[in-house]
């Protein structure tokens, strides 16, 4: 799942994991852990702009991807004998996460990934955090404090250095594509409010995360059943089902990892991961892509960098003392 702000945003708040440094694991280990873990957040969005590029249309590479999601998170449920019973919350709770987690955020990732560089496209994905700052302190579900309002208008700023450039271009460039990828960050942040405040009770990471990849791929089937063709693998180096094959790989590395780190060293240390992914997804771009940025792109990525740091910085206290 191509999500830098982590699957569970403020979850690991609200479920008492501890905010300190690694503790019961070496820090250079750690720090391997994290780096490996976000340069996998950036190379799903090198893989969704490969996939998209490669002849098939976003419906059939959505349906595809998440099937084989479904499949291993199915695969990794039924290993640890986590099976668990579905109820009306539960149902609600994994038809809006499943939608906002990835239905909406992969088709418009999809859609947009052929027409802008993988770098920015992963620089407007990285803005999750601000978005669910800006959710929050909306709903007043968070306090108000200096340090969440500059990491928002930090945030904004750095959406304007990226987009205004594009109104100077005839037809206003790949403004319109830009603002369709915002669609990204906006779905995530709403997830991560959302799944904050109505977490079933009993409920853990893996369930939560192989329950919606399946409700997503029941909610995309009918509509690939009428419009989606039929994904047959060509096994080429540079087809479009080789992409989603490292985009499934990547994702179910870095959940598992996410997983791990958020147990062994806490919330702060595995939401700097973002930066990690942010730069990660520009170097997957200059290396596959050949992209390049200009000045402005890395005025943005430095005053995103700012506002990041504000935002990982500022988690608000624990409220119980349940585990992942």
């Amino acid at each position: 799942r191509c999500d830098p702000a982590g699957i569970f945003g403020l979850l690991r708040a609200r479920r008492g994991v501890s905010a300190a440094a690694p503790a019961g694991m070496a820090r250079v280990g750690a720090f391997a852990l994290l780096v490996v873990m976000g340069g996998l957040w950036g190379l799903q969005f090198a893989m969704l702009k490969l996939a998209a590029e490669s002849g098939h249309s976003e419906l059939d590479i959505l349906m595809l991807a998440l099937v084989l999601l479904s499949v291993v998170f199915l695969c990794l449920l039924v290993f640890r004998r986590e099976v668990f019973r579905l109820n009306g919350e539960r149902v609600i709770f994994l038809v809006v996460t499943g939608f906002l987690g990835y239905v909406v955020p992969l088709l418009a990732a999809l859609h947009a990934a052929p027409h802008i560089p993988a770098g920015i496209l992963t620089l407007i994905a990285s803005l999750a955090p601000v978005v669910t700052i800006s959710v929050a302190l909306l709903l007043r579900s968070e306090a108000v404090s200096p340090r969440r309002v500059v990491a928002v208008v930090f945030g904004s700023l750095a959406v304007l250095l990226v987009l205004w450039p594009e109104t100077e271009l005839p037809g206003r460039g790949n403004l319109r594509w830009m603002l369709v990828a915002l669609a990204v960050p906006f779905c995530y942040g709403i997830e991560s409010v959302y799944i904050a405040a109505y977490w079933p009770r009993g409920m853990t990471a893996l369930q939560a995360v192989t329950g919606e990849t399946v409700v997503a791929a029941l909610m995309v089937a009918p509509v690939f059943a009428f419009y989606g063709l039929p994904v047959l693998p060509s096994f080429s180096a540079t087809s479009s089902e080789l992409a989603i094959a490292v985009f499934v790989a990547a994702g179910v590395i870095e959940s598992l990892l996410y997983f791990y780190l958020i147990r062994h060293t806490g919330g702060v240390f595995v939401s700097f991961g973002t930066f990690v992914s942010l730069f990660a997804g520009i170097g997957w771009g200059m290396l596959l892509f050949s992209e390049s940025h200009g000045a402005m792109a890395w005025i943005a990525v430095a005053v995103l960098c700012l506002s990041l740091g504000l935002a990982c910085l500022d988690r608000p206290a624990s409220v119980d003392s349940a585990a992942l």
